[in-house]
């Protein structure tokens, strides 16, 4: 008797968890473009001018007159997008310092980029060392033949080399702007977190191991040498084409760009941010 009541009880658990595996997750339980409000820093577009930041490819003063860039069609409309090719040898930033001392704010920093990496390129996107040594203080690497982002980095007082990769987005190429990525990174000493958001996929989250020593921010030195799109030596150097590029002093708690649902069943086509 006992096991003709069980069955239907276990037919019936199976099945409600076959719905809950099956049906697409609700919109209204993701992340949706945040409504519009006075703290928030743009208008869900990185290509908007936000407070306090520092933009890289301004500062570099590029332009498609420069030997190696050419100017193309980006995600966003009317806003400037490069090329860079191989011939494009800018070294150090001239003025790295404003990039210093953006991510040596003591609760953290953002990096945001839009770019379209060429195929079967190991650039590096951004990458900051003191004078003379190769161990980075941060760097942010794209490697579009294993499709794996990888960030490395310090912590102040601390001479071990974090590593963490992830996974990129795999896109489509059946239009110019389906391989674009849309990456924003934040660094939270304050909640010792890293967040990682690629395109519409979720936040991913990682720990930063900084209890042990009361000073665990990435400590940058001022005269630190900021590369942007190579290492030292021309290493790693980025191919492809780039659309923004930014620091930001301060952590960004939420995407800066719109999405009509945030899902991991999404196939990668869909994974795109919404642009109106």
């Amino acid at each position: 008797m006992g096991r003709i009541s069980i069955r239907p009880l276990l037919l019936w658990m199976s099945y409600c968890h076959f719905l809950v595996t099956v049906q697409p997750l609700n919109p209204s339980e993701n992340e949706i473009a945040h409504p519009e409000t006075k703290s928030h820093p743009n208008p869900k577009l990185p290509a908007s001018e936000m407070p306090l930041e520092v933009d890289i490819l301004n500062l570099i003063n590029v332009t498609y007159k420069d030997p190696g860039v050419s100017l193309v069609e980006g995600p966003i409309r009317k806003f400037p997008a490069y090329k860079f090719r191989v011939t494009y040898g800018n070294g150090p930033l001239t003025h790295s310092s404003t990039v210093a001392e953006a991510m040596n704010n003591s609760r953290g920093f953002t990096v945001v980029f839009l770019y379209r990496q060429q195929r079967n390129n190991l650039g590096t996107l951004l990458s900051l060392h003191s004078p003379g040594r190769l161990t980075p203080w941060f760097q942010l690497t794209s490697n579009s033949r294993t499709g794996v982002l990888t960030l490395k980095y310090r912590l102040r007082n601390s001479n071990k080399l974090n590593q963490i990769d992830w996974s990129l987005p795999r896109h489509h190429r059946k239009s110019p702007l389906a391989a674009w990525i849309w990456l924003s990174l934040s660094m939270d000493f304050q909640e010792d977190l890293i967040r990682l958001d690629l395109d519409c996929a979720p936040s991913l989250f990682e720990p930063i191991p900084s209890r042990k020593t009361s000073h665990f921010q990435v400590g940058v030195p001022r005269d630190a040498l900021v590369y942007f799109r190579q290492e030292p030596g021309r290493k790693k150097k980025f191919l492809g084409s780039m659309q923004v590029a930014k620091v930001l002093p301060y952590v960004s708690h939420q995407r800066l760009w719109n999405c009509a649902e945030i899902s991991s069943n999404l196939t990668p086509e869909f994974q795109k941010p919404l642009l109106q």
